[in-house]
């Protein structure tokens, strides 16, 4: 073995810390490693020590130098061997704790393993215990003294220094998901017993993220967008849905109001609700391609408990780098896998305002010294926030993984799922008009507490091509999935890191639902019977008619990437290659049916006491087709020193085929399509770092929105309707991190062009036509996360999106069969506002901790918006206030008490007018019912979780 020492260093490198278990550091130094470089600097030299041995190096930066460079050549050869040679003529000693090599520099070039070297000036000692402010140890914690001396604090959470002479001396302190401490101290003959507590970091911008493309780097250091919503910031929002998670996200547009059932995304502005634009991944994988918003959507496949150990959310254009088909946003929800130590929690939850139990668990820990594990999941059975007539939510689902590390930093992980899943839709009902934009209640009926389902569940129906389908409200939207799959990583002994990552996903479902359409006055003319023959007895007011919807759906799934990487020199590069295959078959049938406007309505039979009261029975949706989307990726970050640039390119070919139902008599003819796509995005970054506490960012990209078989499929297919979707998105901020200040800030601008749309204009019966039309919009938007941390008990945290989407070009001219009045004309609504995307969306909560309790309180507003493109009826702003109380009695065990909207507010996430841009404002009478969505009522929860 051969080691050269040129003679020029200077430094930049600590690694992250943590604790590995008891008898570790006593056989690290026999493990064995090759490696082989020439000339390179010694920070690089550590990284690949690090990378296959399985170990951390801690040093102090003003002592040991980075940019020293050495050649090693060594082929199997221990740890010890390999230290000792690459140390020596750097005269750096080193000290082992657990898997941690303190680096230390020595006045000579004496190696003392598992030793510190001997002092030469008798003096003081100075020792503490480094928590949390809760009291918990922080174990693994870097202590700094004076910048010449460190160590790492042991596993009763305290460190030593010894001989310290009198004098001001200065400690700093670093750990892993806080925030670093300094403190200045004096020596005057006598010892200094500290006591240490360290906040948390909960912007994290030094914490490395793994979804940011490329290799996992800080967000510091990064130019994407990218938010992590840790698992503490999970707990304190209320488990009824995976959408309402995204709340804590900037530049999201959140519509959870819908309660359990499928949510709305509105991304940076991007006309569009669903997830249209933003992609969901659970642990890197996709659960479903981007682009498909309902039936199901997205968020039905994958549910939030304490297997998730935190959720990494990319804003903007790096998006489209990471995913196909993913312009907006990018939530990857990551999950826990085993450590080195046996534990877990099991939590049970109750909600006191909607009969709701829900029981969480998840443990993990060590099979051997090489087989670790990870299993969870929850179960829950819910009356409903609005509850109706039969159990509203019941459900669960089981995750585990399982991983055999058979070489440091190599490893082979083995995962699956089985989700087994119920929830009501909470569909729009009808509020009162008063011109507020708020959700007033109706004289009988109030949405913010009631619901307008059907007391009658159970319906029977007759589709066109003659076949009897059974249904049944009480269904739901209920998911049955199941999937396993298998993620391996190798890197090579000359750096070459590979990742392949796959999974296979079956998926039964269905969806039973309905809408309210525009409602009616009782008639004495007209007789009204409930099923089974009742009448009703003088009815008075109104009766509404609604859209019945059944689906039923399968899908399987098939996805692997493929992630190769390599740092050579200022570069590093990496690779992809993804495959993903998406078999799907849905059905879903439409009727008309009458109900009661009252809580729980009965189902409606007019003028005659026979029949299930339901008509126009048609086929809404038919879908049966494989979509497969074939991928390839290169991007390259370069490290100029502050500045970092970063270029991505992403090739996604789409290729569906199916076949298309002509829907008409007999109803049993189909025809074939066979479509191919190519789509290529591009994205370039630059993160320019003042300094470890300041840096700025850009980023432009240029990608699309694509077709899906959801486009080929319509039953009156037009390719002339269709069009590819294009997506441009530039955007810059600028990054703080302080003691006591983070700040995470942007300023963007979004277009988005060939948005396929409809113009519903009347014609002469008292009906509309519908015109085809293209539109393009862009945004103009801020999006600001911050922090505040005056003291060790109280913290501050904001989260704000100024937006300002309008449309660029949206217009039509009324054909010659539309109303009188309109024949001939054109409408525009170039340079309106986008529908239901509010203009500001603001969230300030506050969290204080003191002694065992920890008190948090968040506040919610959303700005106003409009309900239509038309920009006929704009829906007031609202806000949300939550609160709550977590107890910590013992070390184990946790009481938490949390209430959300306790205001509440009426605010509206969505109106109808929806399509009436022929009327005008103030045609609305007060007290006109009319149709829209309340968001849900004040609810309280208590929960209990036990820690081993």
């Amino acid at each position: 073995m051969k080691i050269t020492v040129p003679p020029l260093f200077v430094v930049l490198l600590t690694f992250g810390l943590s604790l590995a278990k008891d008898g570790y550091s006593q056989d690290l130094l026999k493990r064995r490693l090759s490696i082989d470089v020439t000339n390179q600097e010694f920070r690089d030299v550590l990284s690949k020590i690090e990378k296959r041995v399985d170990v951390k190096f801690s040093f102090v930066p003003q002592l040991i130098s980075a940019h020293e460079r050495v050649s090693v050549s060594a082929e199997s050869e221990t740890l010890a061997s390999v230290l000792n040679e690459v140390l020596s003529p750097l005269k750096i000693s080193y000290e082992i704790s657990g898997k941690y090599i303190v680096l230390k520099k020595n006045a000579v070039s004496i190696i003392t393993p598992l030793a510190i070297p001997r002092p030469m000036i008798e003096g003081s000692t100075i020792r503490g215990k480094v928590t949390d402010v809760k009291g918990d140890l922080l174990i693994g914690t870097t202590v700094f003294l004076n910048q010449t001396r460190n160590q790492i604090v042991d596993q009763d959470g305290m460190f030593t220094f010894n001989n310290v002479v009198d004098g001001k001396h200065t400690i700093q302190f670093t750990s892993v998901g806080f925030k670093s401490l300094k403190r200045e101290i004096e020596i005057r003959g006598g010892d200094v017993k500290l006591d240490i507590v360290l906040l948390e970091d909960n912007l994290q911008l030094d914490q490395v993220v793994v979804t940011s493309g490329g290799s996992p780097k800080k967000k510091i250091e990064s130019s994407v967008a990218i938010t992590t919503i840790s698992a503490k910031q999970l707990t304190q929002r209320p488990p009824l849905n995976s959408t309402d998670m995204l709340k804590a996200i900037p530049g999201l547009s959140v519509e959870s109001s819908g309660g359990d059932g499928p949510g709305s995304v509105r991304v940076r502005g991007l006309p569009g609700g669903g997830y249209v634009f933003m992609g969901v991944m659970e642990d890197g994988l996709p659960v479903l391609p981007t682009g498909f918003s309902t039936s199901p959507s997205a968020d039905q496949y994958y549910k939030v408990d304490l297997t998730v150990k935190n959720v990494e959310a990319v804003r903007g254009g790096n998006a489209a780098i990471i995913l196909a088909n993913t312009p907006g946003a990018l939530i990857n929800v990551l999950s826990h896998t085993g450590g080195d130590k046996f534990g877990g929690k099991v939590k049970y939850t109750r909600g006191l305002s909607q009969n709701a139990n829900r029981f969480d668990l998840n443990i993990g820990g060590p099979l051997s010294s090489k087989v670790k594990f990870n299993v969870g999941g929850f179960y829950r059975a819910d009356d409903g926030i609005r509850p109706p007539s039969y159990r509203a939510n019941e459900g669960g689902q089981v995750k585990m993984n399982l991983t055999y590390q058979f070489k440091p930093n190599s490893y082979i992980r083995f995962y699956g799922k089985y989700l087994n899943d119920k929830t009501t839709w909470l569909v729009p009902s009808y509020y009162s008009y008063d011109g507020s934009g708020q959700g007033k209640a109706l004289p009988g009926f109030d949405p913010l507490t009631q619901i307008l389902a059907t007391r009658d569940t159970k319906v029977e129906l007759t589709s066109p091509d003659g076949q009897k389908r059974r249904y049944d409200f009480a269904d739901g939207v209920h998911l049955k999935s199941i999937s396993a799959g298998a993620e391996f990583k190798h890197t090579t002994k000359s750096e070459w890191s590979f990742k392949n990552n796959l999974r296979y996903q079956s998926t039964n479902g269905g969806f039973v639902g309905a809408t309210v359409t525009a409602s009616s006055a009782y008639k004495s003319s007209v007789k009204y019977y409930y099923p089974g023959g009742q009448e009703l007895a003088s009815p008075t007011g109104f009766y509404t008619g609604q859209n019945f919807a059944g689906t039923t759906t399968s899908d399987k799934q098939f996805v692997d990437i493929l992630d190769v990487s390599k740092q050579i020199g200022r570069h590093s590069l990496s690779f992809g290659g993804a495959f993903h295959s998406y078999d799907v078959k849905t059905f879903s049938l439409g009727a008309t049916f009458y109900t009661e406007i009252k809580d729980k309505p009965r189902t409606l039979l007019i003028g005659a006491n026979t029949g299930n009261g339901y008509s126009g029975v048609n086929i809404a949706t038919f879908r049966d087709g494989l979509t497969t989307i074939s991928s390839v990726s290169a991007a390259d970050e370069v490290n100029f020193g502050k500045l970092t640039a970063d270029l991505g390119l992403r090739v996604d070919r789409f290729h569906v085929k199916g076949k298309r139902l002509q829907n008409v008599a007999p109803f049993t003819n189909y025809t074939s399509f066979d479509e191919n796509n190519t789509y290529m995005t591009g994205s370039l970054g630059l993160n320019y770092k003042v300094n470890d506490q300041h840096a700025l960012f850009a980023r432009a990209t240029r990608t699309y929105s694509a077709l899906n078989i959801g486009d080929y499929s319509n039953f009156n297919f037009n390719a002339a309707n269709v069009k590819d979707r294009g997506v441009f998105m530039a955007e810059g901020g600028y990054k703080v991190n302080t003691t006591k200040f983070a700040l995470f800030s942007s300023l963007i601008y979004a277009r988005l062009t060939n948005i396929a749309s409809t113009m519903a204009i009347p014609n002469t019966t008292a009906g509309f036509i519908n015109i085809a039309t293209f539109a393009s919009s862009r945004n103009l938007s801020a999006e600001i996360e911050a922090t505040y941390t005056p003291s060790k008990e109280l913290n501050f945290r904001l989260t704000t999106t100024f937006q300002n989407s309008k449309y660029t070009k949206y217009e039509v001219t009324a054909p010659d069969n539309a109303r009188e009045d309109l024949a001939g004309k054109p409408y525009i609504w170039s340079g309106n506002y986008a529908e239901r995307v509010p203009n500001y969306i603001m969230e300030l909560s506050a969290s204080y901790t003191y002694k065992i309790f920890d008190a948090f309180v968040s506040f919610r507003q959303i700005g106003k918006r409009y309900t239509s493109p038309s920009n006929v009826y704009r829906l007031g702003g609202y806000n949300e206030i939550s609160a709550g109380l977590d107890c910590k009695i013992t070390k184990a065990i946790g009481l938490r008490v949390w209430a959300d909207n306790l205001a509440n507010s009426r605010g509206l996430t969505e109106g109808n007018i929806r399509g009436d841009q022929f009327l005008a404002n103030g045609t609305f009478e007060n007290g006109s019912l009319q149709i829209g969505r309340v968001i849900l009522p004040r609810s309280f929860w208590t929960a209990l979780t036990i820690s081993f």
